[in-house]
Order: structure tokens, then sequence, then C-alpha cells
């Protein structure tokens, strides 16, 4: 992937974003369109945050409010606020000379899902309310949230995050990597796994959701709570967030699926508690 970075506000004359018929959208309304990738490189999939604990890279998140991260319960369970920062804008987490500077915000409230279950990895899903909003900008960006109830069948989405590349790796990927991951029905999902060792008892949960069962196509550890997204049904060159990454068995293996909290279930709650929340959003 070239490391290159086509500025969308650089450019002099309005861009022409998705259907050639539509009007072209002007450059000052572009920061505020979410869901809107850059072509390669730092900045691609800008709604992309990586979260920290006490220094400490943990995993991802995505960017669905200017103030509010949305995440993985599990990745922030029985962790305080005041030890987690989220990181915005990164691309290369080694690199300190990046030409487009990453942001930081300390989170002042974690909330999980009031019936998230560890062990079954149901309802994992979390809100992080940050001390003060991010400035939107090229590199940093929003997700669009698909309405209640969508479904992403048949489609081919994409995870990104800095999580190891494969499960044999000793580090966690220092840039940013993307995955191109095929969704994957329930019924087959479900027939996947019990041929693991979650034996032939396994009950997919309404609450996931299954992308990947591929080689080397899939996330792997360290990329819980980064997003899984696919383009718009009516525009190509803008996403909406289907998943997070919730769980899997090993990496990349063949017929072996991950799983992912199914983002459009909780479109409703996700509104309602940023509606109901005293936050600037």
């Amino acid at each position: 992937m070239p490391e290159l970075l086509c500025m969308l506000q650089a450019v002099q004359a309005p861009l022409q974003i998705g259907i050639p018929n539509l009007p072209p959208i002007k450059d000052s309304a572009l920061d505020n369109l979410c869901g809107l990738g850059n072509p390669s490189g730092p900045g691609q999939y800008p709604w992309v945050v990586a979260l920290y604990k006490r220094g400490n890279y943990i995993g991802g998140g995505s960017l669905i409010a200017p103030g509010v991260v949305l995440t993985a319960a599990h990745l922030v369970m029985n962790i305080s606020a005041n030890e987690i920062v989220v990181r915005a804008g990164e691309w290369d987490m080694a690199s300190t000379s990046e030409q487009f500077r990453h942001e930081e915000r300390s989170v002042v409230r974690v909330e999980p899902h009031e019936d998230f279950s560890f062990e079954a990895s149901t309802n994992n899903i979390a809100l992080l309310y940050l001390k003060s909003p991010l400035e939107l900008k090229a590199h940093i960006r929003t997700i669009c949230l698909p309405g209640e109830g969508k479904t992403f069948d048949q489609k081919s989405c994409l995870m990104a995050g800095w999580g190891k590349r494969s499960f044999q790796d000793p580090y966690n990927s220092s840039k940013q990597k993307s995955v191109e991951m095929p969704m994957v029905k329930r019924e087959d999902c479900q027939n996947q796994f019990r041929r693991t060792r979650l034996h032939r008892n396994f009950e997919l949960h309404e609450s996931l959701i299954c992308a990947g069962g591929q080689r080397d196509k899939d996330a792997c550890t360290a990329d819980d709570g980064s997003p899984l997204f696919c383009a718009l049904d009516n525009d190509p060159n803008r996403y909406e967030q289907a998943g997070i990454v919730s769980f899997g068995i090993g990496c990349s293996q063949a017929n072996v699926p991950g799983t992912f909290t199914n983002v459009a279930m909780f479109r409703d709650y996700i509104d309602e508690k940023l509606a109901g929340g005293t936050f600037e959003l």
C-alpha cells in the first residue's frame, strides 16, 4: 500500500463524492461527512482510533461522534476511565515524524452495555466519552452507523487496526493494517465454529455477526475493539460500521471466521445513550 495521503482539504475545486449525478460536495463540508475515507496510506480510515492504558496500547475503537468512541466492552472492563487515552489520526506507532499528527484525548466515562457477558462475549459493546471533543479533519473523522437491524450478508467489508498480522507474530503491527473480509452467513458461521474446540452445541448469539474464514484474511490478537466497516450501498467512497472485533479461534484459519459485535442491533441503544448524555458530541 503506497504511503500517500490525498488530502481532501487540499483540493481546490469542489469534490464529487459518490453517485456522479449528485451535486459536488464543497470542501468545507467534507470534515463533517461521516464515513468518508481517504485514498491510501495515512488517514485512509480516519475513524479508526487506538486505545492506551497507562501508555500501553490495548486495542482499537471507532470515532462515532467527535466526543465518543465505540469499542468492545471486554477490552475496557475493570479499567478506570482515567487510565484510558484515545489516540485519533494515528497511522505508524513507531514513527515520531509523521506528516499528519495524531491527537489524544483522555476518557472521562466508560459505559459498557448493561447486559455484557465476558464468558459468552455477548452484548460486547462499550461507549467511551472523551474529556473534550476531537476536531474533525481529513485524517480524523467519524464513521457512519447502520440503521437498526440492517444486515450485511454477502458483502465484503474491511477491518482496520494495529493487531498482529498473524497469530505467530511476536509483536503487534506498528502501522495500521487493513484486512478485507467477506461476511459469513449466521448458519455457516455457527456450523464452522461447531467444528472447532467450541464443539457441536455452540450457539451464535444474536448480538454477534461473522466475517473472514479465509487464510490470511482475519482480525488477530490486539485488534480487539477495532471496527469492521462496509461501503455504503449507494456510495462506495463512504463506509458504515457493521461490527466490533469480539473473539476468534486463533487467526487467519480457513473456515474459521471471526466474530464481531453486531452494531446494527445496537443502533437504537447507541442513539439513546448519546441523546440522554450530557457530553458535547
